[in-house]
């Protein structure tokens, strides 16, 4: 790709960048929630007539978008053996709201993108996801964020205002994009938002669009990452960055696996030092105190979740365990024994997205009950067991 000719707006919401070559992008930036977008990104296609579109997407979403089935086909029980409660649950809050925008609007979530899709394959041309895998956005959100920040951020969206959105909000969001909303909101509070969710994928964008330029390119985004893609064609030279560097998911160092153990190792030191310096009474106490303060915690988290009586009683048994072994949280067992006893019905899993956009909903949905049932259990433990230690120090150091 040469270097960038020039860029004009023809059109409100429409850039028009011509390189040296002779190559043309039209970068299209809509707000995801306005019926209009839809149209204008059909009345785009049609009048420029490219040879490549691209999408503000990855191929899993464009999977999901085009086939519904692929993602109701999600194994819910492996959600909890494979640890992804808390990425599945923070999918559902996103999902959610961008479904209440929808029904405001008439506009389903992803509108502008399916129609992009739909011409594109209509007519045989080149299309392009451009955007990095979900997860990998997702997960590096997530572990950017401190267990405070992950709480807050949770706990501030799950429980946030449930009031619906007014005409004034949804016009504000049909002029611009709800990504720079949501970032605006909670920038100060989480920094690592803009850095993982915007910036990163600006980056990641423009150099997919731009190491897949046709002769005429129709390039699809939501209006938030416009201004940082026009910066990066024109300041730096995408068409060479490999990104490997935002590509992945950062894998925790040595330190970091090993700080999970630190706390475990320090109770059942002084367990052991308790009982081999002869104090095995107090001992006995302590392990009590343990028992009941992390079990307690732990099932009143599952019970805060409208959880099952033999499913709050297993976090009672398990926490105190799980807390002690990190390989396994009092989540994953709440969670599989919920879905066992109060396993969801078809209609649960297909209306899941649906009844989340209500705060009631999470509870009246039995999979995202279940959801609940992990993460406050989850929660719960991890509260009781920095409740316990120092409880502990004093009865056995």
């Amino acid at each position: 790709m040469s270097a960038v000719s020039s860029i004009e707006t023809p059109k409100t919401n429409l850039n028009k960048i011509t390189f040296d070559d002779g190559k043309e992008l039209y970068l299209i930036g809509t707000a995801h929630v306005s019926g209009d977008s839809v149209k204008f990104v059909e009345e785009c296609i049609n009048e420029f007539e490219p040879d490549t579109v691209a999408v503000e997407l990855d191929k899993n979403r464009m999977e999901v978008l085009k086939n519904r089935k692929k993602y109701d086909e999600t194994d819910i029980f492996d959600i909890f053996r494979k640890k992804k409660v808390l990425f599945f649950t923070v999918q559902l809050i996103m999902s959610g709201y961008q479904k209440k925008i929808a029904e405001k609007t008439g506009s389903a979530p992803g509108s502008e993108f399916k129609k992009a899709i739909e011409l594109a394959e209509e007519r045989d041309l080149k299309l392009v996801n451009a955007d990095r895998d979900i997860s990998v956005t997702l997960k590096r959100t997530l572990n950017s964020m401190t267990f405070r920040e992950k709480l807050k951020f949770i706990t501030g969206i799950l429980f946030g205002d449930d009031k619906d959105v007014d005409e004034k909000a949804i016009e504000e969001l049909k002029k611009g994009d709800m990504l720079m909303q949501i970032i605006g909101e909670m920038q100060d509070e989480f920094p690592s938002l803009k850095r993982t969710i915007l910036d990163e994928r600006d980056r990641y964008l423009a150099a997919n669009i731009a190491q897949n330029l046709g002769e005429k390119t129709v390039a699809v985004v939501g209006a938030a990452h416009v201004p940082g893609i026009l910066r990066r064609l024109q300041e730096e030279k995408p068409e060479e960055d490999n990104l490997d560097d935002i590509n992945f998911v950062p894998k925790g160092s040595k330190i970091t696996k090993i700080i999970p153990w630190i706390i475990p190792l320090i109770i059942i030191g002084m367990f052991v030092y308790g009982f081999f310096n002869g104090n095995a009474p107090y001992t006995l106490d302590a392990a009590i105190w343990w028992v009941v303060i992390n079990g307690t915690l732990s099932a009143l988290g599952c019970a805060l979740a409208l959880g099952h009586p033999l499913t709050i009683l297993s976090g009672f048994i398990a926490a105190p365990i799980t807390s002690l072994n990190p390989t396994i949280g009092a989540g994953i067992v709440t969670g599989l024994v919920q879905l066992y006893l109060v396993r969801p019905r078809v209609i649960d899993i297909e209306n899941v997205s649906q009844d989340t956009t209500k705060l009631k909903g999470w509870w009246k949905n039995k999979l995202s009950r279940a959801l609940l049932v992990s993460l406050f259990s989850s929660i719960g433990s991890a509260i009781g067991t920095f409740v316990a230690l120092p409880f502990l120090m004093k009865l056995l150091v």
